[in-house]
């Protein structure tokens, strides 16, 4: 391994007993390498779960330095979480990345620290609703001009208009506070409209509201909800993560009681569900995070569990499916959604080749790595090319974004929906 071996007073990562034996728990069997995207790339094994937790082993006992070899390596990591599936020993690979990532973004070597833009971004503009409108103004009057091109002297934006697809008008933004229950009231449920969700795919949570709503739920949609903090999460800025969720906690707990929390991102479900930990050690909110956490559904987890409505109208298409990795990896949500899309009269299911291989999305990782996620993307493109289908369901924004980007990138001839979207299209009013 590339790194500058030192005896430190200090060590770069500070972790109790507890935390360093779930270091010790991998047992450098192999099993992660197989299914994780940038060792596939590199084949380096740095560049492994397994090579990344030996170098976290080696930070905490204070026998190597942060480097930029070390960083780099560390940074590569998508946090698909697919090592976690593939893992005999349940080794807990993403609370130890995001943990790390914490604590050495602290001292000004997280995965942003080459970039004061990507930093303003990732902290200041898209965990904001408004505030990303306003950034996205000019590609929204680029889109509607049908003018390519027209962003790529600024970088942000260039990389964003190849990956955001057409946005909707601004009134899908304005959703009801409430959608009531089609016929027989089930559930009363709460829907998060997320941060990038409520303004690149508003049109997907009206969509989601609806077919809820179809299947007997009420669906409660407090305004003004915010960010669940999985963004920033991801990439270490925790302070910030913690303050964003906290709000999205005190929102939601006005207007209780709810059966549900619904999330229509597997990102953001995934950092949800793990509320009950990440406020374990503030007792003003840790109670009332953990009964949050355990009321938070994904969409399509929640749709199959109610139910939909019956009849569907018939949609001949031939339709495939990928699996975001924090629902597949992260939340073990695989079925559902493949057993919401037959239920459908009409469409011809096929299964998409390495369906659960990550797509290159990985939250910013887009933006901080966009070389290995082009590459991680080729694979996942050569596959969707491979089943023939019309139709690409998936169940998270980063996904779409992502796919979205590939589909134009390679010139496929193939629709991308939402799973919510796709559902709704199906409903008969």
């Amino acid at each position: 391994m590339a790194a500058t071996m030192v005896t430190k007073e200090r060590p770069a990562l500070t972790l109790d007993n507890e935390t360093f034996e779930f270091l010790m728990d991998c047992v450098h069997c192999g099993f992660c390498l197989t299914v994780c995207p940038t060792f596939a790339l590199t084949g380096d094994e740095t560049d492994s779960p397994r090579g990344r937790l030996y170098y976290m082993r080696l930070l905490a006992e204070g026998r190597i330095d942060p480097n930029e070899s070390v960083l780099t390596h560390l940074d590569r990591c998508l946090e698909c979480r697919a090592c976690e599936t593939a893992c005999p020993s349940g080794v807990r690979y993403g609370f130890l990345m995001e943990l790390a990532r914490s604590q050495l973004a602290e001292q000004g070597k997280g995965p942003t620290r080459k970039s004061v833009l990507h930093t303003f971004l990732i902290k200041h503009i898209l965990p904001y609703p408004k505030r990303l409108e306003m950034a996205l103004l000019p590609l929204r009057i680029a889109q509607s001009l049908k003018i390519d091109g027209l962003l790529d002297s600024v970088p942000f934006l260039s990389r964003a208009a190849r990956m955001i697809p057409p946005l909707p008008s601004r009134s899908w933004q304005h959703l009801p506070e409430i959608f009531p229950a089609k016929n027989e009231r089930k559930l009363r449920v709460g829907l998060m409209t997320g941060c990038v969700n409520s303004v690149v795919l508003s049109k997907t949570n009206w969509a989601a509201a609806e077919v809820l709503a179809a299947s007997g739920c009420e669906v409660v949609i407090p305004p003004n909800q915010g960010c669940c903090g999985s963004i920033l999460l991801h990439i270490g800025h925790h302070k910030e993560a913690k303050e964003l969720a906290r709000k999205l906690v005190l929102t939601f707990a006005r207007y209780e009681p709810l059966d549900a929390i619904v999330v229509t991102a597997a990102g953001c479900g995934a950092t949800m569900k793990d509320y009950g930990h990440l406020f374990a050690d503030e007792p003003d909110i840790a109670e009332l995070a953990k009964k949050f956490a355990a009321k938070v559904k994904d969409f399509c987890e929640l749709v199959d569990e109610v139910g939909l409505p019956s009849p569907l109208k018939p949609l001949n298409w031939r339709v495939t499916y990928h699996d975001p990795c924090h629902l597949a990896h992260g939340q073990n949500i695989r079925e559902q959604p493949r057993r919401l899309i037959r239920q459908v009269p009409g469409v011809e299911f096929v299964d998409l080749p390495e369906a659960d291989w990550c797509c290159g999305g990985g939250g910013a990782y887009s933006l901080l790595q966009p070389e290995f996620s082009d590459a991680v993307l080729d694979r996942k493109i050569a596959n969707i090319k491979a089943t023939g289908v019309d139709v690409v369901v998936t169940a998270n924004i980063v996904c779409i974004m992502q796919i979205w980007y590939g589909i134009k990138k390679h010139k496929l001839n193939v629709r991308l929906m939402h799973i919510a979207d796709f559902l709704r299209a199906a409903l008969t009013h």
